[in-house]
């Protein structure tokens, strides 16, 4: 699996710059016990921006097009941007302490009565068909609400009245319908199934030592530390968040103000395929081919979302001409810069030396890389900050 190619300024949200930013993840829960809910990707819009890259890169680069006869600059200096305060406060601090503390909360474990409907019990089952465990049918210290229909009929209400401690057998059937696992529709099984505990309210802990210890960061070992690390953490990500607001006002006022004579099919063509992978790798964390995914929970039909792609690859495309164009005007050679930038690149993003970052990015596209964040650079550099309007300052609070 390929690092992340982290690239700071060069990275400009879901695939603006065709820079790979980071990749998403997702875990679905799913068992043949008969949970019917799936937990589905958690940062799959972070993965959008990566695109696998071979030695051979036939992918299309804007710098690669004649940009002066596509497009006509407008100013791209003394561009303005909003000011952003990136002070952080005690309260912000003790707000995201309060919010690690409730993170790390545990519920009470009840022993003392029986099981009733509306509990949440932590179990643990073992389940056997024809006197044979199978893939799924086995778990410890699950979570299960009774009542919410989460597993198959029966394994819920076969619980009511048990108590913490006991041990209680269910002789039930996979439905006949089964679709969370077909080859089990209709089947008898058993299932062994022990009641821990029945969760109660939510014990939060207290912010002591101990409990920052028990965070394991690197040297942060007391309360104090601990409060002096979550404010420099607010920090960086304040400044980071400033930062690319920055960029991207820079970048859209850059483009506005350029005139975008003509926009290469390969280009829209290359980006609507970017957009439309990231929304397919999107559903299949769901489980779902796209065409169900578009109508299940994005309400769409294929002909809107493939006019949704098409749009999204004439935005990019457009920008990174506008992007290309600046470079040419500002004579950014990637090539003189080549092996300076990408060994960095390679240091930032964990790499062990720069050939092992070219078997995963090929030099066209770290080269794109290079021009996106010299422009970046060279948009900065020329640009006055304002401070923000009082309706903006107030928002931001």
């Amino acid at each position: 699996m390929k690092k992340s190619l982290k690239l700071g300024a060069a990275c400009l949200g879901v695939a603006l710059l065709l820079c790979a930013c980071g990749k998403g993840s997702a875990n679905s829960t799913d068992t043949a016990a008969g949970s019917e809910t799936e937990s589905a990707a958690q940062s799959a819009s972070e993965s959008a921006s990566e695109t696998e890259t071979e030695t051979e890169d036939t992918n299309a680069y804007a710098y690669d097009y004649d940009v002066e006869s596509l497009v006509k600059l407008g100013d791209y200096k003394g561009l303005t941007y909003t000011e952003t305060d990136i002070s952080v406060s005690d309260e912000e601090v003790e707000s995201q302490i309060n919010s690690t503390l409730t993170a790390h909360a545990t519920p009470e474990q009840i022993k003392d009565r029986a099981v009733e409907e509306g509990d949440t019990v932590n179990i643990d089952y073992e389940g056997k068909i024809d006197g044979e465990t199978f893939e799924g049918g086995t778990a410890s210290g699950a979570s299960l609400t009774i009542g919410s229909d989460s597993f198959i009929d029966g394994f819920e209400d076969g619980l009511i009245g048990v108590k913490p401690g006991e041990k209680k057998t269910l002789n039930l059937k996979f439905p006949d319908d089964y679709k969370t696992n077909p080859d089990l529709a209709g089947k008898a099984v058993v299932f062994d199934v022990t009641v821990n505990y029945i969760e109660g309210d939510d014990i939060v802990p207290e912010l002591t030592d101990d409990f920052v210890k028990g965070l394991s960061i690197t040297d942060v070992s007391t309360v104090d530390e601990y409060r002096a690390y979550v404010k420099s953490q607010l920090q960086t990500n304040k400044e980071s968040e400033a930062e690319s607001s920055k960029q991207k006002e820079l970048l859209q006022q850059a483009v506005d103000n350029a005139e975008i004579k003509e926009i290469p099919e390969e280009l829209v063509t290359q980006y609507a395929a970017l957009y439309t992978d990231h929304y397919k790798q999107y559903a299949s964390y769901f489980g779902l081919e796209l065409s169900d995914f578009l109508k299940q929970y994005m309400n769409q039909t294929e002909e809107e979302f493939n006019q949704s792609a098409e749009d999204y690859g004439k935005e990019r495309a457009g920008y990174m001409l506008v992007v290309s164009a600046i470079a040419k005007a500002e004579k950014i050679d990637p090539d003189a810069l080549y092996d300076e930038k990408v060994a960095q690149y390679a240091k930032q993003s964990g790499y062990s030396d720069v050939a092992t970052l070219e078997k995963d990015y090929s030099q066209k596209y770290l080269r794109q890389v290079i021009i996106n964040e010299e422009v970046l650079n060279v948009l900065e550099e020329n640009a006055v900050a304002v401070a923000p309007t009082e309706t903006e300052s107030e928002a931001s609070k």
